[in-house]
């Protein structure tokens, strides 16, 4: 039985090679058998649709074979989940309540810049000192990766809202996604134009119900039940399926420029039902832990047939912009949330922390203030 420990470093070790090969579009650690965690950890190896059983007999020995030379047992155990290339959600379809007009906005609705006309959801409201924000993706709310001014709009445009009329802030700091070195998210905060017009709240569920997000999460492990509000696919709900994935997403048909790029420390949420979690227009939405509502995790991409999330741990936005959840504190005032969920030592189970390293390569950069 392997443990999570052993997962990691084997898959550190392995994945340039294993990206490598034409078969595979990402690498991480979940469980040999999520029926019976007992069993212990493995690989995760995520491929294209469709192989052949030529090429997946092949990519079976090509895979023991390079965990042989990495002098590990080739018993290793190893998951092969075909999920197709993953890639980022920018065109949206019609969703219900989700893709209505809000003000005030909370977290779990359409929002969108409006040049160029691009839909995804708001993710959740966030603050820093007295001054609250809206949680999304890069692409979500900023323009072409870069810090040229961005109207934010809600509705986004792909459900009727227009520059202007429909202004709500505009596009405030970004980490800039890289064609080339690692990439641990695709997030931006945006500033509204006047904090009453945001709500500290999260849309849960169809019904319009409102709920209070307590706080952020440190760290969470596999197998943990998660929900979320998309504009696209609603309320849904998901199970942490892989952690430190590295995985290869497509960004080439919104930003040429950047093409397919690599990100590290990803999780991977699976659904637990057949029914889809991540379609166009899900981008930037944040998955909560189910028991307790704290938030977890920032979609921004996702499998082709939609029943995989690639997220990012919420702990790393939250550092990068120095932020914390907003909660109500009384008549348009606003507090910020709790911090919870540092992982237990060497349990490589629960999503680990990035490394002082790994932050002094993360950026953040302001967007203009003006056309």
């Amino acid at each position: 039985m392997a443990s999570f420990r052993e997962a990691i470093k084997l898959k550190d070790k392995i994945y340039l090679k294993m990206l490598n090969r034409p078969e595979v579009t990402g690498i991480g650690v979940g469980y040999a058998n999520p029926k019976i965690p007992s069993k212990g950890a493995a690989l995760i190896v995520y491929t294209h649709k469709n192989l052949s059983t030529t090429k997946k007999s092949f990519l079976k020995a090509m895979t023991s074979t390079i965990i042989k030379v990495a002098g590990v047992t080739s018993s290793f155990p190893v998951r092969f989940i075909p999920t197709g290339v993953f890639r980022i959600n920018p065109p949206a379809r019609p969703a219900q309540i989700y893709r209505s007009r809000f003000r005030p906005v909370p977290g779990g609705v359409s929002i969108g810049q409006s040049n160029p006309p691009l839909t995804g959801t708001a993710g959740i409201n966030v603050i820093r000192g007295s001054q609250e924000y809206i949680l999304s993706n890069n692409h979500v709310l900023v323009r072409n990766n870069s810090p040229v001014f961005s109207e934010t709009i809600q509705p986004g445009a792909s459900d009727g809202g227009i520059s202007g009329r429909d202004r709500v802030g505009r596009a405030f700091e970004f980490v800039p996604l890289r064609r080339t070195g690692p990439n641990f998210m695709d997030a931006a905060i945006s500033i509204p134009d006047r904090n009453s017009l945001l709500n500290p709240r999260y849309l849960d569920g169809p019904s319009g119900r409102l709920i209070v997000v307590p706080g952020h999460l440190l760290s969470y492990r596999v197998g943990e039940r998660f929900k979320k509000t998309g504009r696209t696919t609603g309320f849904v709900r998901g199970v942490v399926e892989a952690i430190g994935v590295v995985v290869d997403v497509d960004y080439s048909r919104l930003i040429p420029a950047l093409g397919v790029i690599r990100f590290f420390n990803q999780t991977v949420i699976s659904t637990i039902s057949s029914r889809p979690i991540t379609l166009p227009g899900d981008s930037g939405s944040v998955w909560l832990r189910e028991r307790d509502n704290f938030a977890a995790a920032v979609t921004f991409a996702g499998s082709s047939d939609g029943l995989r999330s690639t997220s990012f741990p919420i702990r790393f936005a939250m550092q990068a912009f120095r932020t914390r959840i907003a909660r109500p504190a009384g008549s348009n005032r606003f507090t910020a949330g709790a911090i919870k969920g540092m992982p237990p030592k060497n349990n490589f189970a629960y999503v680990q922390p990035l490394t002082k390293a790994e932050l002094n390569q993360i950026s953040v950069v302001k967007v203009n203030k003006s056309r």
